[in-house]
């Protein structure tokens, strides 16, 4: 089912059942921040909640963050974007929430956003759903789409240009829709990946479990993702070293035989390719160590 203007219209009594809460990692960036929530009070629809959860942010909120009416500010020490999302979800969960949005905070879009998602909701009201997410400065590039579980998901973005609503087995948790009933049955996301890969992981207990999840193809739904504003901030190599420790961990737990071997093996040349396009910065030999030990040992 395509949700369009009027299929919204014909839905907005009913739609008055879904109770959604837009759950926000927040770790500095208050910049992207700042204008993401700016896009949310411009929305056409305010049947909405939105917890943002500040991750041990290193500088404080700004008094502007305070201003809106609709958001709810969790603060709490730094553990990653697994556990803010988690923590987000239980303090939703005795609210009768009945589906969680997750939303990265460093991405835009249009003003029927929220609108079109309580639609689609009351359409697959038991599905997980991601729509098709495009870079912020060339909105007409995939960034990521999803798609099906193959040896090279742990290395490569799936992009493909979906034209219309598909059953996939990997979604992102830059835009994620997820049924709260589903979240507790999978309990949410494994915290000892820490950031990254966590989405993939739940995605794929997700569909063991024969849960479905689709990749929504409405424009409305869309999104244009700043790519790593946040996680950049600290250095190039700083995001590499825990992309390596999750990547390593989801390889080791998600995959296995023949296709375990071949991840193993594809993820020394990404290594080296990973080394040359960051030339001449090099990783720090501690550090990356430490990445790899957390990779195997977990």
């Amino acid at each position: 089912m395509i949700i369009t203007d009027k299929t919204i219209k014909s839905i907005t009594l009913d739609h008055l059942d879904v109770r959604l809460a837009v759950i926000m990692p927040v770790y500095g960036n208050w910049e992207d921040t700042s204008n993401c929530l700016e896009m949310l009070a411009e929305q056409s629809s305010r049947h909405f909640r939105l917890y943002l959860v500040d991750d041990g942010s290193p500088d404080p909120a700004p008094d502007s963050i305070y201003t809106f009416p609709f958001v709810t500010h969790l603060r709490r020490q730094h553990a990653g974007f697994a556990a803010a999302c988690n923590a987000g979800v239980r303090e939703v969960v005795g609210q009768e929430c009945t589906h969680v949005l997750l939303l990265n905070n460093d991405t835009a879009f249009g003003r029927e956003f929220i609108a079109y998602w309580l639609a689609k909701i009351s359409a697959f009201p038991k599905a997980i759903l991601s729509p098709i997410i495009y870079y912020y400065d060339q909105p007409e590039s995939i960034w990521y789409s999803g798609g099906k579980h193959s040896i090279v998901v742990p290395f490569i973005r799936l992009q493909a240009r979906f034209t219309r609503q598909t059953k996939v087995d990997i979604l992102t948790g830059c835009v994620l829709l997820v049924p709260t009933q589903i979240w507790q049955q999978l309990n949410g996301l494994d915290e000892s990946y820490v950031t990254y890969y966590e989405d993939f992981d739940m995605m794929l207990r997700a569909r063991k479990m024969g849960l479905s999840a689709y990749v929504v193809i409405e424009p409305e739904l869309s999104v244009r993702h700043k790519v790593s504003r946040t996680a950049l901030r600290s250095g190039w190599w700083s995001r590499e070293y825990q992309m390596i420790a999750a990547r390593l961990l989801f390889i080791r737990r998600r995959y296995s035989g023949l296709g375990k071997f071949a991840c193993f093996l594809i993820a020394i040349p990404h290594f080296c390719f990973t080394l040359i396009i960051n030339l001449p910065a090099l990783p720090d030999p501690r550090r990356l160590a430490a990445a790899l030990r957390a990779g195997i040992s977990k």
